[in-house]
């Protein structure tokens, strides 16, 4: 299942990529979250820094899905690969869960809007292979990562409000 998120920020390219890797930025992203997100590694690549997060919601899974999928949460890591020399900013998304049915991975690209504003556009594609039920899946999990980008676009508008666009 195709994923295409667009969000519009007001300041440039350059200034939303400062913000994104801030740690006031995951600071204030953990803030009243119901997901815990954590800093497993970074590192520089040459110009790819690398940043692999884990994500542990609060929220436990119903019952029924808990058992078929062996697991009381959704706990998932993503590995993000920024790109300095083009601005392009590769996600993929490690699962903890179904190995080898659940592919997630796309790209985030940050471009000028106009009026000092920028574009997020985050792409991606997002494939669940398990019989009768894998489209179901999809359906949900697509739901809540738009869900928890439009969280992020909301903590990033306040954080811009903060510290300046």
């Amino acid at each position: 299942m195709k994923l295409n998120i667009r969000q519009t920020f007001p300041c440039s390219p350059a200034r939303f990529w400062e913000m994104y890797w801030s740690d006031s930025l995951d600071a204030m992203l953990n803030e009243g979250s119901t997901v815990q997100r954590d800093v497993l590694e970074e590192r520089e690549d040459g110009d790819v820094l690398i940043r692999r997060l884990r994500f542990t919601p609060e929220q436990e899974l119903p019952r029924a899905a808990a058992s078929l999928l062996g697991s009381s949460k959704l706990v998932y890591e993503q590995e993000n690969r920024f790109d300095r020399s083009n601005g392009v900013l590769h996600w993929e998304v490690i699962p903890t869960i179904l190995p080898g049915k659940l592919e997630a991975k796309g790209t985030v690209e940050v471009h000028p809007a106009g009026d000092g504003q920028c574009e997020q556009v985050v792409a991606g594609d997002i494939t669940v292979n398990v019989r009768f039920i894998g489209g179901q899946i999809e359906k949900a999990v697509v739901a809540e990562v738009e869900k928890s980008w439009n969280r992020t676009a909301e903590v990033c508008r306040s954080w811009l409000r903060e510290h300046g666009s």
